[in-house]
């Protein structure tokens, strides 16, 4: 393949394409005629890439005619501008013509590859800070229902307390000093009839009776 690339014919046509970038590049093969018939593409770049029936490349991204030698250049960006050759040879064998097309890729980089990588990111990340989200929110609503849960416990322990303290308090006599019977007794007598006394008769006997005389 060098030999033929230095040995080859001069060029025979020479033309300028501009392309947008992103977009599909169409290069016509100008090589190609009735005497001729298409052998390859040579892509000026580095390596040197070749396209055709008998070389290795990537046919997603290029695709040429077999008959007239159109080569198609899918989602074209800035650094794919360059010189591209097409090499055609005659139907006797005898003679090898090229026609050159010089490709000028315009405006930005940014692919229809690129875009689609940028939204898979963008859906990425929100799907990222949507389940972020999701799971704070949970993790906050749990311990939320973990902590009013425990509060009902111990008011419902504190209720019950107040009630059983009520109940008692109730039921039980109101404290004051302590009684003592002996002492109820002496202040308001004793309870037995057989004790109680007729003073009045008592106090008459001791009027009638006379104290004796003595005898001297």
């Amino acid at each position: 393949m060098p030999n033929l690339i230095d040995n080859m014919a001069d060029i025979k046509s020479s033309v300028v394409t501009e392309v947008p970038a992103g977009a599909t590049a169409v290069l016509n093969c100008d090589s190609n005629d009735f005497d001729h018939n298409f052998m390859f593409w040579l892509l000026d770049s580095h390596p040197l890439k070749i396209i055709g029936p008998e070389s290795t490349y990537d046919d997603r991204k290029y695709k040429y005619e077999v008959l007239s030698g159109k080569l198609h250049i899918n989602s074209v960006s800035p650094t794919e501008s360059g010189y591209y050759k097409c090499f055609s040879k005659k139907l006797d064998g005898k003679g090898i013509t090229v026609g050159e097309v010089e490709m000028i890729v315009q405006g930005s980089a940014f692919s229809a590859i690129d875009v689609i990588k940028l939204v898979a990111i963008i859906v990425s990340i929100l799907v990222l800070i949507a389940c972020a989200v999701i799971y704070l929110r949970l993790r906050k609503e749990w311990k939320k229902y973990d902590g009013h849960t425990v509060v009902a416990g111990d008011e419902e322990e504190e209720a019950d307390e107040i009630y059983n303290r009520t109940t008692t308090t109730i039921n039980q006599p109101a404290p004051g000093p302590s009684r003592n019977q002996s002492s109820e007794h002496l202040l308001y007598g004793i309870d037995n009839q057989g004790l109680d006394t007729d003073f009045n008769s008592v106090f008459e006997n001791i009027q009638i009776k006379t104290p004796s005389t003595s005898l001297i």
